[in-house]
C-alpha cells in the first residue's frame, strides 16, 4: 500500500495495478486515489471503465492500443474474473503494455498462482487489503478525529 501512496505521491505510475482482498473500505479508497491522480479532470473520453466477468478481452485490448486523446492514461477494470479464470491473452498482452496505458483492476478474488497475478507483479504492483484489526482501526479512527481536532 505504502508503494501505491507514494506513486500517487510522485507521479510516477506503473502501468498496471491490482488491488483486492476482503477490505473493501480501504479497497475502494485507493481505487479512487488512483483515479483522482490520473484522472483528474474527469476525463471520460479517455477514462474507460470496464466491470463485471463478461468482458470481451479482444476488445478490451482493442483499447488498450488505441492513444489517448489529450491525456496521458487510460482505462479502470473492476470484478472482472481473470485472476480466478484462466485469462492467457490478456496475460501474454500485459508483457508488453504501452506506456500510455495504465490498468487498474479491482478484485474480491484472486488466485496468486494465476498467469494475470504475476503478469500484474511482473508490470505494476499489487495492493492487498486484508481485514483490519481492532487495533488499527482505532489508530484511523483517533487520526480521522485528530485532524478535525476532535478528542476521544
Amino acid at each position: 500500500m505504502k508503494n501505491i501512496q507514494e506513486d500517487i505521491k510522485t507521479g510516477n505510475f506503473k502501468q498496471a495495478y491490482l488491488l483486492y482482498g476482503e477490505e473493501a473500505y480501504l479497497k475502494q479508497q485507493y481505487k479512487h486515489k488512483l483515479v483522482q491522480a490520473l484522472n483528474p479532470e474527469d476525463d471520460t473520453m479517455n477514462f474507460n471503465h470496464y466491470e463485471g466477468r463478461n468482458i470481451d478481452v479482444k476488445e478490451l485490448i482493442d483499447l488498450c492500443e488505441t492513444m489517448p486523446f489529450f491525456a496521458d492514461r487510460r482505462v479502470l477494470l473492476e470484478d472482472t474474473g481473470f485472476f480466478k479464470n484462466k485469462c492467457d491473452e490478456l496475460a501474454d498482452y500485459m508483457k508488453e503494455l504501452p506506456d500510455y496505458l495504465c490498468l487498474i483492476f479491482v478484485e474480491n478474488e484472486v488466485d496468486k498462482r494465476n498467469r494475470m497475478y504475476k503478469a500484474v507483479k511482473a508490470a505494476g504492483r499489487i495492493g492487498e487489503f486484508v481485514q483490519q484489526d481492532e487495533k488499527t482501526l482505532m489508530r484511523w479512527a483517533a487520526g480521522l478525529l485528530k485532524k478535525e481536532g476532535k478528542m476521544i
